[in-house]
């Protein structure tokens, strides 16, 4: 078994390689607004590096949000054309959960958040016990005020994008059941 990981939502554009539920290639590239440019270049590098070919997966996990509006449309329009176009399986997981899950092997509560834009974020909060993860507070979009408010009532440890860690083999994906249905999770503000 060999998976493809992208996620395109935050700020950062991860991508790894997973071989056998074990990691063989990641990166976490810097550069918001500019994945569209620098995504194939870091998949063609990585292959390279492993001497493997697209064609060699066999399936594709997506982060599909909630995050940046254009990120997230990078991450899943090549999701869907790799997915359709060598018939092979795309799986999605919350961003959220795929960019805290390298924290994951440590008991605790987690709030991870991604910036939305000026003073708002997306948010959640999960619970890791012995390595089993549970949502306390599912993906949201608020302002600063209210999401100091949510985690407020957690002692938790906060993930930010100063420092993800993903770990894909700690995350649950979800198989797509139609492909051409796939769409990101631009989850905005509740009012």
């Amino acid at each position: 078994m060999k998976a493809l990981v992208i996620d395109t939502a935050s700020s950062y554009l991860y991508l790894a390689f997973l071989s056998e539920d074990r990691v063989i290639h990641e990166e976490f590239f810097p550069g918001k607004g500019r994945h569209s440019e620098n995504f194939l270049q870091l998949l063609r590098a990585g292959l390279r590096k492993h001497g493997l070919k697209i064609n060699d997966f066999d399936r594709i996990y997506l982060g599909i949000g909630p995050g940046s509006y254009t990120g997230l449309r990078v991450g899943v329009t090549v999701a869907k054309t790799l997915g359709w176009t060598l018939d092979i399986p795309v799986h999605t997981a919350s961003s959220l959960d795929l960019l805290a899950s390298g924290h994951f092997h440590k008991d605790g509560v987690y709030a991870v958040s991604i910036i939305a834009k000026k003073d708002y974020y997306f948010g959640k909060v999960v619970e890791v016990r012995d390595g089993k993860v549970t949502t306390l507070v599912d993906d949201f979009c608020v302002d600063v005020r209210e999401f100091s408010e949510i985690i407020s009532k957690y002692d938790c440890i906060r993930i930010t994008e100063d420092n993800y860690a993903a770990d894909p083999t700690m995350v649950v994906f979800t198989p797509v059941e139609n492909l051409h249905d796939l769409s990101p999770n631009y989850l905005r503000r509740v009012v």
